[in-house]
């Protein structure tokens, strides 16, 4: 399940087809999974990749190490895609990467193009923005956090709530007049070359199915993403004394509430990801944790894009808002029954 954008009246020049072809090879992992967003059938998506791939010298690579483009690239591919980001940005239309879990934050947002909502490991994100497939993509501290250096700790210039750990943040320099991208490249820190900024954070809960009343004893099973893409919130799971089951990456999808109906466990999520569940269908209850799971929400971008382009800073801006209304929601805007959110 991906939260449903808003159309954007971007036009994609003619010349960009192929690429854009690869470009969503490579974001849904597969041939297969592309012909959905391409509106192709699999067999065209193949032939296309085949062609793309004679003219430019692609080979495919191996899928052991995070860091490799499964379906290739060149030199003159990565200047290509340079210049196809150039294009949507100066047409103000973002291409954002996310997860299921984290793709509600977006929902509304008329400047960013539908990308496939899944689970990826943060290390291969940094990839995807780092060859211009991404303009950008949300990281979470759970995942992130492991892979930074040490940095101290400092204080919170935009209000964002206790830092995540590791993170570094001036204080804020008071004039009439901000420029956004001035004050958010402050609180930032940098990852091989690439740009981690802070947009809020918020707590994770349980979503579990109507007739589950209270949370889950010490050593009970609950569902997570798949382990191999989310393993910090499968560490966070079980700091909380539980056991993970792996979900597969399909059960974040639309079938979510029959998954949780059948097996009979509570999934760890976040409020954006029930809130896009409460219509229909209904019944489904959030329940908080004791001891808070906690997340910072990234944004991970190229430093010179977002020096160069307004429409990041302003897709950050949005973003949280976002999670500050999730918050309040979370807390005070969702109905109760026998203490438990439901929707």
């Amino acid at each position: 399940m991906g939260a449903t954008l808003a159309a954007t009246p971007y036009r994609r020049p003619e010349l960009f087809d192929g690429l854009n072809t690869l470009d969503l090879i490579e974001l849904c992992g597969s041939m297969a999974a592309a012909a959905g967003p391409l509106n192709l059938s699999q067999p065209t998506v193949s032939r296309r990749y085949q062609k793309i791939s004679r003219d430019f010298g692609l080979n495919k690579a191996s899928r052991r190490f995070l860091e490799n483009l499964h379906y290739g690239e060149t030199t003159c591919i990565r200047l290509l895609r340079r210049a196809f980001q150039s294009h949507r940005l100066d047409s103000s239309v973002l291409r954002i990467g996310s997860d299921p879990l984290r793709q509600g934050l977006m929902d509304g947002v008329r400047n960013v193009l539908p990308v496939p909502a899944q689970f990826r490991h943060a290390r291969f994100l940094h990839r995807l923005v780092e060859s211009s497939i991404l303009d950008g993509a949300l990281l979470s501290s759970l995942e992130i956090d492991g892979l930074l250096p040490g940095r101290p700790q400092g204080p919170d210039p935009l209000g964002l709530g206790e830092p995540a750990s590791g993170s570094v943040a001036a204080p804020p320099v008071a004039t009439p007049q901000v420029d956004e991208s001035i004050v958010y490249r402050k609180a930032a820190k940098e990852w091989h070359g690439c740009l981690l900024v802070p947009l809020g954070c918020w707590q994770l809960g349980l979503v579990a199915a109507p007739d589950v009343d209270e949370l889950p004893p010490r050593w009970s099973e609950v569902l997570v993403p798949p382990l191999a893409w989310a393993p910090g919130l499968a560490s966070a799971v079980r700091q909380q004394q539980w056991m993970v089951r792996q979900a597969p990456q399909a059960f974040y999808g639309s079938r979510s509430q029959q998954g949780l109906a059948s097996q009979q466990l509570p999934c760890i999520a976040t409020a954006s990801w029930f809130a896009a569940l409460s219509c229909p269908p209904r019944g489904l209850r959030w329940l908080e944790l004791p001891t808070p799971i906690r997340e910072q929400i990234w944004l991970l971008v190229n430093p010179s894009t977002w020096e160069q382009y307004p429409t990041l800073a302003e897709l950050a801006e949005t973003i949280k808002a976002s999670i500050a209304s999730f918050m309040r929601k979370t807390h005070t805007g969702i109905p109760k029954k026998g203490g438990q959110l439901v929707c």
